[in-house]
């Protein structure tokens, strides 16, 4: 039986003492896997403290190490490149995306593949399911920081399925990089990670978690930029997160049925059932048009017999949507049941 190929993608900037002690632990744990051949990675930008010296003393005893260098852009730019070359280079079947740091345990990596064997085209190493942790000792304020990061795109997303949005620890179909390695260019830093899950999820791959626990780092320090990646986490949910849109979309209908019915009611001097009717099929008109194009675009219907047939069911989870009490309970509500009647 012909292995299937998996090439392990390391990002690294001054990490020469923990590559030293990286490398022989995921030859380790990658030596022998069944059906599987793994590669090892290393896209170093330029470091300074000579972590290319290490790996290329590695790559001497080791066919399957191999460095790719250039300069530092941050780290989705270093992914990016790392994936194109392996895609390129080795024809893989899965990449691995795996800190140089030493807080992702290379153990795990058998574990993965294994999950990508079940089915899975999509596996996360998760500090929050059952068996992974974060440390122990770190600050109040960073498990705060790592858990609210997380916790604002679940539900930002309106996605609880994902448990850890932001692991950088993950396996990946290749074929599924390939295809969309283009679209990821606009993201710098660490919303490169959350921009290839979100566009797995949208496009309908199996997503599997293994659980991770996150190591501290010993060597080095932590390139995250605290307050940049809190910002850019956000600005990507607004521009991206199907829930959000439909907040907005929503708020927007609202402006519509009041503006409409203001104008027939009191300009015009329409009697209030008909200014009500047209009020609220403006409204609905304008939801389903902007949530169609905008909101929920990545599985938007084209087909004119289609697009009937949605607004009609559409026309009814509308109308139906009075029934909660509160805007919070009237926006879930219709968030769910336009999803499940319209998109699926």
């Amino acid at each position: 039986m012909k292995k299937q190929k998996a090439v392990i993608v390391i990002a690294t900037y001054n990490e020469r003492e923990n590559i030293s002690k990286l490398l022989p632990l995921t030859l380790k744990y990658t030596s022998d896997i069944l059906n599987w051949n793994v590669s090892i990675l290393v896209v170093d930008d330029n470091s300074p403290d000579g972590t290319q010296e290490v790996v290329k003393d590695f790559q001497k005893e080791h066919k399957s190490v191999h460095l790719l260098t250039g300069e530092k852009q941050g780290l989705g730019a270093a992914y990016r490149r790392g994936f194109s070359y392996a895609i390129d280079t080795f024809d893989p079947d899965i990449l691995f995306e795996m800190d140089g740091d030493l807080q992702h345990d290379p153990g795990l990596i058998p574990s993965f593949l294994k999950k990508i064997d079940q089915g899975a085209d999509f596996v996360i190493g998760s500090r929050f399911i059952k068996g992974g942790s974060i440390p122990e000792n770190w600050e109040l304020h960073r498990k705060i920081f790592s858990l609210g990061a997380n916790l604002g795109l679940c539900f930002g997303f309106m996605n609880f399925k994902v448990h850890d949005w932001t692991s950088g620890f993950r396996a990946i179909k290749a074929d599924f990089i390939n295809k969309t390695l283009h679209r990821y260019t606009p993201y710098d830093g660490y919303v490169f990670q959350i921009a290839v899950l979100d566009t797995a999820i949208k496009e309908g791959l199996k997503v599997a978690e293994v659980p991770l626990n996150f190591k501290d780092r010993k060597h080095g320090s932590s390139k995250i930029p605290a307050l940049q990646y809190i910002i850019t986490i956000m600005l990507y949910v607004m521009q991206h997160s199907s829930f959000f849109k439909f907040a907005v979309v929503g708020v927007i209908g609202a402006i519509i049925d009041f503006g409409l019915s203001y104008v027939g009611i009191e300009l015009l001097s329409w009697p209030v059932a008909l200014s009500t009717i047209i009020s609220a099929e403006g409204s609905v008109l304008s939801n389903f048009s902007l949530n169609n194009l905008w909101s929920f675009a990545h599985k938007r219907i084209d087909k004119s017999s289609h697009l009937l047939n949605a607004f009609l069911k559409f026309h009814v989870v509308a109308l139906g949507s009075d029934w909660p009490t509160n805007f919070s309970d009237a926006l879930c509500y219709r968030y769910f049941w336009h999803y499940l009647l319209v998109y699926i």
